[in-house]
């Protein structure tokens, strides 16, 4: 293993060596870096991106200690390389780039004395003709090649620095050019600048912050990628530029120094007007790029900058070895975990559904596992968000290692859930894995954005299960690859003797005896309080005798105390929801996707009580859509008066016998989880 230190203790050697190391490890060393030496202040992405390099290494597997930026050799870090407390066999290399040969022999001098041995030392001024970059730590060097095929319309990818941005016409010609057939655009900008690109009409642009991936998965990604401003834009779009060319990409220099063209990089050189550049990609690339990337490839200038010239002189050797034992290719399914488990179930209906399978796995949250294991699937647990943990996203930062560790190239990674968490985006991109989104639909106003649906590009489908009434489905819009399919529903077979037995079970289990089963699901309670409907409910079905009122619960749910004292109710955790309701003689539920149609694709009549909070579906809709049709009863939340008249109406007016009858005649779509599944599977077009 090879551990990799900077001179200095700052922001910008820490980059340094985080981007030095990355490298090194996409040659396949293991490498870390030294957690002691982390700055306090990093921010979300960069605490991302050093995840994977924080190891424990166990002494007899250190073979290296590489030191870079050892031109600049502060007491602090002479400090921790003090405590490392190295083997003799361990080899300590410090490369930099140093002045005259007194320079070099004073941090020598300094490194021996802090190791107690005499450090090798590596002069990149000597070793480097005409860097690419000026002044920088991280020894820059062309590495691998791209994991990716060129894509049948090339991805280009433009770094715009800020102060382009402030130009009025930046924005518009990007317009513009976001229309053009021949390629696909792609921004690289600062964070504050995509913030500054989603607060504008031009929102729709597809847009990387460069520190929200990895250098690994911008250089895959990318067929062309060309440079704006006045010099090369940092030591990451550097190596970007040299991993671009090493994989005979395309390389633009549109710097208005000709930063990468005066080096003798193998860049073509481009306009410097933003303008212009539609044209001179048109005439002069697109018809050359196989071509123009060959070229490239077989520079003398970018053989010079080869990273075998480094590990040469490092004396290391990248691995050859085997690698991971090959296994078959796997979808994994990362459910999130909503106010209920409608997630997961969906999942495991689709993949049920596949072909194979045996070949899915799940990555499940604690209160999904039970779910997806007894519907026969592995799952491996994720860490759920909690108040304890030091940082909000703590939780997805481990679950981001859990992932990278967990899928391999040819994967596929399939997302349930409103928002694309950090670990689900990083692992796509990094792992290049073909993707798909199942995502809601039914979106309350100011719901669907293009803001919300940033990371919808990392997604090769996504896949967006329809409701039962056509007025509640979106139209098809532009985006080729969002495709709709059917009602996604658990489909249990119709037993006749199936409810009556089930009752005697639970006549016998709860030792009550019942004639009316009433069964209510009013959600978790974390997007609304449903404590005022249950406790009106409980006395009102306390004033039946002869009912039995089940109250059902989901992992984590908040059940107000006092549910417990009614005789004639009882809170229940199951697995069998759908059974318990069809069993039942009315059902009393939350307007949830999967709820909501399982009940009307399975004839049961039901009282639907919506639950509304700005990050949920339009339950609202979706309720009224049924009892407008005359398949359900709908009871809002400020109407809470009109629940014992309902109920009532159901189980003594004979409703409840009129929904059953509307139910069994009414035209519902056929199911879509085969479609779905056929989707993941690349086994139709939609």
């Amino acid at each position: 293993m090879i551990l990799v230190e900077a001179g200095e203790c700052s922001e910008r050697s820490h980059d340094a060596k985080v981007l030095f190391a990355l490298q090194l490890a996409r040659r396949g060393y293991a490498v870390a870096i030294d957690d002691k030496g982390i700055p306090q202040a990093l921010d979300r992405n960069q605490k991302f991106e050093i995840a994977p390099l924080l190891v424990e290494i166990p002494p007899e597997a250190l073979t290296h200690l590489v030191i870079i930026g050892a031109e600049n050799i502060d007491n602090e870090t002479l400090l921790r390389l003090r405590d490392h407390a190295l083997g003799p066999k361990v080899k300590i290399f410090c490369v930099g780039r140093f002045a005259d040969l007194q320079a070099l022999v004073g941090s020598r001098a300094k490194i021996a004395y802090a190791l107690g041995r005499e450090p090798q030392m590596l002069d990149l001024t000597d070793a480097e003709i005409k860097p690419l970059m000026d002044g920088t730590v991280a020894p820059l060097m062309a590495v691998g090649s791209s994991e990716r095929p060129p894509s049948a319309v090339p991805q280009l990818f433009v770094y715009l620095p800020p102060e382009m941005l402030d130009e009025p016409m930046t924005l518009p010609i990007l317009g513009a050019m976001d229309q053009l057939a021949g390629f696909r655009l792609n921004l690289i900008v600062t964070g504050k600048s995509k913030e500054q690109i989603r607060a504008t009409r031009h929102e729709y642009l597809s847009v990387f912050s460069y520190t929200e991936i990895s250098l690994t998965a911008l250089a895959d990604m990318a067929d062309i990628v060309v440079f704006f401003g006045d010099s090369v834009p940092g030591e990451k779009m550097a190596a970007l530029a040299l991993d671009m060319m090493r994989s005979s990409k395309v390389v633009i220099d549109g710097t208005t120094r000709a930063a990468l063209v005066s080096r003798g990089a193998p860049a073509l050189r481009g306009p410097q007007d933003l303008a212009a550049l539609p044209n001179y990609l048109d005439q002069t690339v697109l018809v050359n790029c196989a071509e123009i990337g060959r070229q490239a490839g077989i520079s003398a200038w970018l053989k010079n900058h080869a990273i075998e010239r480094l590990e040469q002189r490092l004396g290391l050797t990248p691995p050859d070895g085997p690698g991971p034992a090959k296994r078959k290719a796997k979808t994994l399914f990362v459910p999130t975990n909503g106010n209920g488990l409608g997630h997961a179930q969906r999942c495991t209906l689709i993949a049920a559904a596949m072909e194979n399978p045996s070949d899915c796995a799940f990555a499940a949250f604690k209160s999904c596992v039970s779910l997806v294991a007894s519907k026969g699937f592995a799952a491996l647990p994720l860490v759920q968000r909690s108040d304890e943990h030091p940082e909000e996203f703590a939780n997805d930062l481990l679950n981001y290692l859990r992932l990278q560790r967990s899928l391999r190239r040819g994967d596929r990674l399939v997302f349930d859930g409103g928002y694309v968490f950090d670990s689900i985006y990083r692992t796509i991109m990094e792992k290049g894995l073909e993707a798909y989104w199942i995502r809601r639909g039914l979106w309350q106003a100011g719901q669907m954005s293009p803001v919300s649906l940033d990371r919808q590009k990392a997604f090769r489908r996504v896949i967006v299960p329809d409701e039962a009434f056509g007025e509640l489905n979106a139209a098809p819009g532009w985006e080729s690859n969002v495709f709709h399919v059917g009602p996604i529903v658990q489909q249990l077979p119709v037993k006749s003797r199936g409810p009556a037995r089930l009752k005697d079970r639970l006549r016998r289990h709860l030792n009550v005896e019942f004639d009316e089963l009433v069964v209510t699901m009013l959600g978790g309670g974390v997007a609304a309080d449903r404590s005022a409907q249950l406790q009106t409910l409980c006395n009102l079905f306390e004033r039946r005798a002869s009912c039995l009122h089940l109250i059902l619960v989901w992992p984590g749910s908040k059940v107000h105390p006092g549910v417990y004292a009614w005789k004639n109710s009882r809170a229940v955790q199951t697995k069998n929801a759908l059974a318990l309701c069809q069993a039942a003689d009315l059902v009393i539920s939350a307007a949830g996707y999967n709820s909501f149609h399982e009940i009307l694709f399975h004839g049961i009549p039901a009282i639907f009580v919506p639950q509304m909070a700005a990050y949920m579906d339009d339950q609202e809709r979706r309720a009224l859509a049924a009892s407008e049709r005359g398949l359900s009863g709908t009871i809002l939340a400020s109407e809470m008066l009109l629940l014992e008249r309902e109920v009532a109406a159901f189980l003594d007016g004979g409703k409840a016998a009129e929904i059953r009858r509307n139910l069994k005649k009414a035209e519902l779509p056929q199911p879509g989880n085969r479609a779905a599944a056929q989707l993941i599977e690349g086994l139709c077009d939609g």
